[in-house]
């Protein structure tokens, strides 16, 4: 496949001054970060954490920054403009990337309260698809903003000179200096990604019991997203529960299905004034192993945010089973018309 095109090279087109050649990128990784994890087979695997770390923990801050200061960097300046006047509206690519990690670690925990204020659940999938949709946005916005300036005050990755640098060293042959910075630059990056992967993956020796929801596309292929939100009372609608076991040795668990109304409470939190139990599991499931069901979810009471949960439990459940006594949960909110 030819990369020419009626203005050059693609590569040419990008390399051009002002081109928001970052921006595509980070666009771009964040919609194959998007596909890929949730994908049967990829999801809860490390290559998933590998994907979705920089996704939360790079992209967007790093969008932010760009949206906040389109402007050139010092060395990017033409027409001998004053340092201050360039540092007031321009950061360099080091420095935005600093920042790019910096403030996506402060957006994540004020993106969490927004997201336990709505009626999404704190999961994978609204957590990456949100922080992935803000990203974008930004990205976008930046994009415009950058454009709009002249080209001389865009900030710009130099992708000819880092192009004219490579031709440089291996025409005078300093291929191992640059060999050694590629190396040096990609030995932070795994550093930060297995620094990010030991805090959100357990450690050795620990046991958990990992537990979501599938849901069918178009396709046939079983995803974490786009579950049945909209019913009608006494129609059925299919949701896939899933059980992955780490506990070390076999375990035997039990699944609570209930249909709860959930009110906000004098305190901040929320109580449950009305439940009802639509279906109960008890697989046994061997250490390492996958259990999964499909549940036909039939609602027996009607109204709007009712809270859909599957209360997890290692062995039998209490009388009364909550979230707050269950070893696991996971829910989805429905609405259920008469």
């Amino acid at each position: 496949m030819s990369l020419e095109t009626s203005d050059g090279t693609l590569v040419d087109r990008l390399a051009r001054p002002g081109a928001p050649v970052d921006l595509i990128a980070v666009v771009g990784y964040l919609a194959v970060a998007v596909l890929v994890v949730f994908r049967p087979g990829v999801y809860g695997t490390p290559i998933a954490t590998a994907l979705g770390l920089p996704a939360l923990l790079f992209a967007p801050g790093y969008a932010l920054v760009s949206l906040l200061f389109p402007g050139a960097t010092p060395d990017d300046a033409a027409g001998g403009r004053a340092l201050d006047a360039v540092r007031s509206d321009g950061l360099g690519g080091g420095e935005r990337a600093a920042l790019g990690f910096g403030i996506s670690l402060a957006f994540l925990p004020a993106f969490g309260l927004a997201l336990a204020a709505s009626p999404w659940a704190i999961a994978p999938v609204p957590v990456l698809v949100g922080a992935s949709g803000f990203a974008v946005a930004c990205s976008i916005g930046a994009a415009i903003r950058r454009l709009r300036r002249p080209a001389d005050r865009r900030f710009s990755v130099p992708v000819r000179g880092l192009l004219a640098d490579a031709r440089r060293a291996v025409r005078d042959g300093s291929v191992g200096e640059v060999a050694l910075d590629v190396a040096l630059a990609g030995a932070v990056v795994i550093a930060v990604a297995a620094v990010g992967y030991a805090v959100a993956a357990p450690g050795p020796g620990q046991s958990y019991t990992d537990a979501y929801l599938l849901s069918q596309n178009e396709t046939g292929q079983l995803v974490a997203d786009d579950y049945p939100r909209n019913f009608t009372s006494g129609e059925s609608r299919p949701i896939v529960v899933g059980l992955d076991n780490h506990e070390g040795a076999e375990t035997d668990y039990t699944v609570v299905v209930e249909l709860q109304r959930v009110q906000q409470a004098d305190d901040g939190g929320a109580r449950v004034v009305q439940d009802r139990r639509l279906a109960a599991f008890t697989p046994t499931v061997a250490d390492g192993e996958t259990w999964r069901v499909r549940h036909d979810v039939t609602p027996t009471m009607t109204g709007d945010d009712l809270r859909l949960a599957y209360l997890v439990y290692r062995g039998a459940p209490p009388e009364d089973p909550s979230t707050e006594s269950a070893y696991e949960h996971v829910h989805v909110w429905v609405n259920v018309s008469a």
